[in-house]
């Protein structure tokens, strides 16, 4: 019985982590919304969009976009690692590009703990990103029980209490990765083959958050500036809805999204495409916003980071040909030394 149960998991598994089942799945999502929308309706919607609320709602979006690279920034600089600005935000927007391409999600994070790890080592890399994405999640969960707060008639005290147990979880995820340096220094020193691994392992990234808790005023500015992105993030939400014509206040916006960003979290879908939009149009529509409507704001709110991830995008292929030249410089260096006559002769006198 229990052979049978193990090699089912490892099928499940094994599923889960195909390319295909994961079309297939995001097929399936995006196949469900274009039945439970009326796409003819939500096209004319996006049609008629009001510009100018749309181009304020781009350029909030900018906004909250160079936050997230000032959250991210002030745990690496506030620790001593002199990255400048540019640099960060050229990496930034390369991970943006690279995430809307990858199925998996996670190649944007990728990309930025590479190129930073070059310069901090791969542990503070590591640490400044997860503390960065811990800050504006943090920050979306107190807007998330400030929009809970507000809604409480529509969403009942279940709604209030969830959202609070979100901001509780992370303030618990917080002290954890803090105070997580304690416990892996006692792994030093112990005779234990497995245990001096784990603690080389685990040593550059928990080191690199005892640097935040020694730095109070670095983590304090962290995690302002990422409560301050998200909302900056919602408002341009609500001017997107604006442009659609439909009446949703930013407090909408703080309860639906955390709700649709749990749908990129599932294993048979690329990135939760075709969940999340059909996660908001449900919510949306509960609401009172037609299904029309809420098809051409969840597409719009797709579309957002399009212009900056194409941006990211030129950056990327600039790195690559700039890359490309040097390393075909490096080997007419290479080929040059070797046809020297003075190395030549040196190498035959050897």
């Amino acid at each position: 019985m229990y052979s049978v149960t193990g090699t089912l998991r490892r099928s499940i598994g094994t599923a889960l982590r195909s390319p295909w089942v994961r079309l297939g799945g995001t097929l399936v999502g995006v196949g469900i919304l274009i039945k439970s929308v009326d796409v003819g309706k939500a096209a004319h919607g996006l049609r008629d969009a009001n510009p100018t609320w749309a181009t304020l709602g781009m350029l909030l979006t900018g906004i909250a976009l160079m936050s997230s690279v000032l959250e991210w920034g002030v745990l690496l600089r506030g620790t001593g690692h002199r990255l400048s600005w540019a640099s960060l935000s050229s990496w930034y927007l390369q991970g943006l590009f690279v995430g809307q391409v990858l199925p998996a999600g996670v190649g944007g994070d990728a990309l930025r703990a590479v190129e930073v790890g070059k310069v901090t080592g791969h542990g503070h890399a590591l640490a400044s990103l997860a503390g960065s994405r811990m800050a504006g999640t943090l920050g979306m969960a107190a807007w998330g029980v400030a929009g809970a707060v507000l809604l409480r008639a529509w969403l009942g005290p279940v709604g209030v209490i969830g959202a609070c147990v979100f901001v509780v979880a992370m303030v618990i995820a917080w002290v954890m990765a803090l105070g997580a340096d304690r416990v892996v220094r006692r792994l030093h020193g112990h005779e234990a083959r497995w245990r001096k691994r784990v603690f080389s392992v685990l040593h550059p990234f928990t080191g690199a958050f005892r640097g935040y808790r020694r730095r109070p005023h670095v983590l304090a500015q962290c995690l302002a500036v990422g409560a301050a992105g998200w909302g900056i993030n919602l408002l341009s939400l609500a001017f997107f809805a604006r442009a659609l014509g439909i009446n949703a206040e930013w407090s909408m916006f703080a309860v639906a999204i955390p709700v649709t960003l749990l749908a990129t979290l599932a294993p048979f879908s690329m990135n939760g495409l075709g969940l999340r939009e059909g996660v908001l149009v449900g919510l949306l529509a509960h609401a009172g916003v037609s299904s029309a409507n809420a098809g051409a704001l969840a597409v719009l709110i797709d579309l957002q980071m399009v212009p900056f991830a194409l941006f990211g995008a030129v950056l990327w292929m600039r790195r690559r040909r700039v890359r490309a030249a040097e390393a075909a410089n490096q080997v007419e260096e290479e080929l040059a030394l070797l046809g020297s006559p003075g190395l030549a002769a040196e190498a035959a006198a050897a």
